[in-house]
Parts: structure tokens; C-alpha cells; sequence
């Protein structure tokens, strides 16, 4: 059994501070525009801690071009997907700070601990019920093979479900309860290429599609050219068991000579 069949491998103790993998329950937010969703009327009790339903409040008036928008809240489970070193960023550098200015290394640490102002926000995404699940396979989902989602493996403390990446939204550290479960290292480093390969799926997404094709046998070959002027190669794979399809960036032209790029 792997990380993402067995709970015992796919959890671990929790660390002395937030990190990456730690399961939360959290308010989660999507932003609509007005009338999307029916707006109750402000203040409602918080909906349920387990994300089953939410609360939508309208926020302004739309006065000129801009569309009048509202919130969608959830209070549930969520998983921290900020990278360990974006958690403490601000906090390490305050400390590095106060080193350089000639602090003791506990007196500058205490310093930093006590300023409020420091790593307000980490990301956190929601933590989903299967039975949410559009237009993607679940079986996909479970084994990681899906772009946009992590798969959460049921365990002591979590039903199974999954985290939809595309629902990332920055939280007040203030506002996360738990941590309720933590993943181990090795599910962290699944967590950790999934965020990846969501934040740069065009090239990532491909990569994983040239490595799944290693081994297979090129049964079949088309190559044309799109509207584009783009070569598109189309690749049949062991018989019709698979498709890769590959398409050719065009050329860019280099840059004149002295003009630099960048600043």
C-alpha cells in the first residue's frame, strides 16, 4: 500500500507551528456577483463547521461600471497548501533583521513572536466531499492524477474527501482552528507537486503526460498545422490505449542587439 491508500502513511503528529498539510477548520470564501446566490440578511449564525452549506452576504452597491458583488462563506475543514518558508517569510526576516542589528538570537525570536504584524495570512483550500466533484473522474482524484485537486485519505480524525485547488483564498491566522490532522512528509510532497503542477498547469500537466507515455509503443502518427501556424503532433499509443498530443510553441524573435531584458 502507498501514501495515498494507507492512513498510518498518509498521517502524522502535528508540528509545533502551522505547516504545510495541516487540516484546519476555517471560514472559506467565493466572491459573486449579486444576485448569483440568495444574500441573507448580516448577522446569521455560522453555518455548520463541516462545509455542508454556507451563508452569502451581499457586500456594496454597485454604483457605476462595476457589478455590486456578495460572499459566499463556508466554516470548514481546509488544508494549509502555503509552503513552510511563505508561512514564517516575514517572521524570519524580522529576525534576521534584528540579528544583524546586534540582538541576542532568543531575544530577536521573542521580538519577532511578539509582533502581530508579521505572516498575517497563509493560503489555506477547502476540503470537499466526492460527491462534489464535476466533470473530473474520482478515481483520477484519488490517486493524484488529477490537475487542480489533492486527494484526503479517510482517517482517525477526517472523512475522505478532496481539496480543491482552485478555491485557494489567503485566512487570518487568527481564524484557524485545529490543527484537527496533519499530513506526513511523504503526502506533504504530493501536496507540494499538486499545488505546482496547478499554479503552472500548462507545462507541468504535459511533463506528466510524456512521462505516463514512457515505455508505451507509438502506434499511430498525425501532424498538422493549427491556425496558429503551431506543428500539432498527434500520437496513438499502444493500439488506442492512450493519446499525447504535442504542440510546438512558434519561434520568438530575439531581442535586438543592446536592449536587455528584464529591469
Amino acid at each position: 500500500m502507498g501514501v495515498l491508500d494507507d492512513p498510518a502513511l498518509y498521517y502524522a503528529p502535528p508540528q509545533d507551528d502551522w505547516a504545510q498539510g495541516d487540516i484546519v477548520v476555517v471560514p472559506t470564501v467565493v466572491l459573486r456577483a449579486r444576485g448569483e446566490r440568495t444574500a441573507a440578511v448580516y448577522p446569521q449564525p455560522a453555518p455548520p463547521p463541516d462545509g455542508s452549506s454556507s451563508v452569502v452576504y451581499d457586500l456594496w452597491a454597485g454604483d457605476g461600471p462595476l457589478p455590486a458583488s456578495a460572499a459566499e462563506c463556508w466554516l470548514g475543514p481546509a488544508v494549509v497548501v502555503s509552503d513552510d518558508c511563505a508561512i514564517d517569510k516575514e517572521f524570519n526576516a524580522r529576525v534576521d533583521e534584528l540579528l544583524a542589528a546586534g540582538c541576542a538570537e532568543a531575544e530577536a525570536i521573542e521580538v519577532a513572536r511578539q509582533d502581530e504584524s508579521l505572516d498575517r495570512t497563509l493560503l489555506v483550500a477547502p476540503v470537499l466531499p466526492y460527491g462534489q466533484l464535476r466533470f473530473t473522474r474520482e478515481d483520477a482524484v484519488r490517486t493524484a492524477q488529477a490537475v487542480g485537486y489533492f486527494p484526503v485519505v479517510d482517517g482517525p480524525e477526517m472523512d475522505e474527501g478532496y481539496v480543491d485547488l482552485g478555491r485557494i483564498v489567503p485566512v487570518s491566522r487568527h481564524l484557524l482552528f485545529g490543527p484537527v490532522a496533519c499530513l506526513s512528509e511523504g503526502a506533504r510532497s504530493i501536496l507540494r507537486w499538486k499545488v505546482a503542477q496547478y499554479c503552472a498547469a500548462r507545462n507541468l500537466s504535459v511533463d506528466a503526460q510524456i512521462a505516463a507515455a514512457v515505455g508505451r509503443t507509438i502506434t499511430r502518427m498525425q501532424a498538422v498545422e493549427d491556425s496558429k501556424r503551431r506543428l500539432v503532433v498527434d500520437l496513438e499509443l499502444d493500439g488506442g490505449a492512450a493519446r499525447l498530443r504535442l504542440r510546438q510553441e512558434p519561434r520568438k524573435e530575439e531581442a535586438p542587439p543592446a536592449r536587455g531584458r528584464g529591469r
